[in-house]
């Protein structure tokens, strides 16, 4: 099992001392960070190990390496000298040394004294992961040699990259203790999934803000949220594993539901956020992770559906999947979008009942794989719709597929409109992260419709809804639907039904 190891990033002794009593109910272990560390307090961490009371890694990181040692006019040969007299005391368990520097008078003194020593290797460029795997797998080997703890932490630019990080963590099963780690968003599945990766620790930062030490190194998260949201001190081999996949990720709340339920059941099991570019690739490493079931959201619901062995008649019918489900060596692909987009609507457009519905007339604004389950779900609902897409080959394959109207996303359209739309539902990623200000259909005036339906859910209110609750119009966002189809999703995951 994988221990968490809180980097101590403060610029003053005080500031670290704070750091440590923060998390400690939550780490197993500390880094002193001393190239963060104001010169003047430097020697003060003489102290640190008598007061932290569990291991820690002594660290002075060069600009090279992602460090700021040197800041101050200080020499490489500044921080030898800084490195022995620290460890003359015998009292730091870890040394971190760069795998490309010998450093023969510092790797004596911590010999001498009983630290062990780490040789790390750095990625900043995004171009490591890009080597083979056989490569890979050798450096970290050469790393281990005469007892050292080999670490690679390289940035993980795309899905492709993490699977490398993968399968080298399965070529070099045979080097005991090592720490590879996937650096940025894309990588930060093997922080939480230290275990899956025979890392010995995972490194963890204080969250950075206003004022405050940033993150020691890209993609690490906090103490807390590794313990309390992903419970990482319970993943194991054999822990189950669950994700949502897609791109962008950040913004989902899919985890924090999820691993809610997880806990309110007594299961075993978390549930993680992994952005994917890549949705072939990243079915190749939740195989080698060992994932039994997987939220699918944008772009990726139509080619999770493609790359599935076996799928269920919805997804099969509205040409998308939004879960998948690993059955003996394969994948089975489910959609619960449909019955999670309208379970909340009839209650939100003043209705009785789905069967309500009928006759009335939709505009679908996009032809994605989450307008492909609205628009099957009206249609079996009675409804006319009217389908526009900025790909507009796209909005009429999806129409005349379903025997419905289209047109462009623009005023072009406005023509199809004749007559006032019942229902206007908004299926593109217009208005999510990174672009919460813009608006999909600016052009379009919401005033005669009983209700906007955007199925995006943060930020609360996109520009949108805004637009249309200033007109005096009934709004929805997707949060309802998220929890209704994340429910079915559980479900299908567990056997078992969602906590209340």
């Amino acid at each position: 099992m994988s221990s968490l190891c809180l980097c101590l990033t403060a610029p003053t002794y005080d500031g670290v001392l704070n750091q440590l009593e923060q998390y400690r109910s939550y780490i197993d272990m500390a880094e002193m960070r001393l190239d963060l560390l104001n010169p003047s307090e430097r020697l003060k961490v003489l102290d640190l190990p008598g007061l932290a009371g569990i291991p820690l890694i002594l660290t002075i990181r060069l600009p090279d390496d992602g460090g700021l040692w040197g800041k101050y006019g200080e020499s490489e040969k500044d921080r030898d000298i800084l490195f022995m007299s620290l460890l003359e005391s015998g009292a730091w368990t870890y040394i971190d040394l760069e795998h490309d520097r010998t450093m023969a008078d510092v790797a004596a003194v911590a010999d001498a004294g009983g630290t062990r020593i780490i040789r790390s290797m750095h990625d900043f460029d995004g171009t490591l992961l890009d080597l083979p795997v056989s490569d890979l797998a050798g450096m970290i080997r050469r790393m281990a040699e005469g007892g050292s703890i080999p670490k690679l932490a390289a940035r993980c630019t795309g899905s492709r990259q993490l699977l490398a990080l993968a399968r080298t963590a399965i070529a070099t099963e045979s080097v005991g203790a090592k720490v590879i780690l996937g650096m940025d968003e894309y990588g930060a599945p093997s922080r939480i999934l230290a275990d899956r990766f025979g890392s010995v620790w995972t490194y963890a930062s204080v969250p950075g803000g206003p004022g405050e030490a940033p993150a020691a190194a890209p993609g690490q998260l906090d103490p807390k949220t590794l313990e309390s949201l992903y419970r990482f001190s319970d993943i194991n081999k054999s822990t189950p594993l669950y994700a949502v996949i897609g791109d962008p990720i950040a913004h989902s709340l899919s985890p924090i539901i999820h691993n809610g339920w997880l806990r309110g059941a007594g299961l075993k099991g978390t549930y993680l956020p992994i952005r994917a570019d890549d949705i072939a690739a990243l079915l190749e490493t939740c195989d080698i992770w060992g994932l039994r079931g997987l939220s699918v959201t944008v772009p990726h619901k139509e080619k999770a559906l493609a790359l599935c062995d076996y799928s269920g008649y919805p997804a099969r019918r509205i040409g998308a999947a939004n879960t998948l489900l690993r059955a003996g060596d394969g994948w089975r692909a489910r959609n619960t979008d449909a019955a999670g987009f309208l379970e909340p609507l009839p209650d939100a457009m003043g209705l009785g009942s789905v069967e309500e519905l009928q006759g009335k007339k939709a505009l679908i604004l996009g032809a994605g794989g989450a307008a492909r389950a609205a628009v099957y779900a009206l249609i079996d609902a009675g409804m006319k719709l009217v389908i526009l897409n900025r790909t507009i080959d796209k909005a009429r394959r999806l129409a005349e597929e379903t025997g419905q109207a289209w047109g462009p996303l623009s005023d072009e359209a406005l023509p199809l409109l004749e007559g006032g739309i019942d229902l206007l539902v908004q299926t593109t990623s217009v208005g999510m992260h990174p672009n919460e200000n813009a608006d999909p259909a600016p052009w379009l005036n919401p005033r005669e419709c009983s209700l906007v339906y955007d199925m995006i859910y943060e930020p609360v209110e996109t520009v949108l809804l805004a637009r249309a609750r200033s007109a005096g119009v009934r709004t929805l966002n997707g949060s309802g639907m998220l929890e209704a189809q994340a429910r079915l999703q559980f479900e299908m995951f567990t056997g078992i039904q969602a906590p209340e």
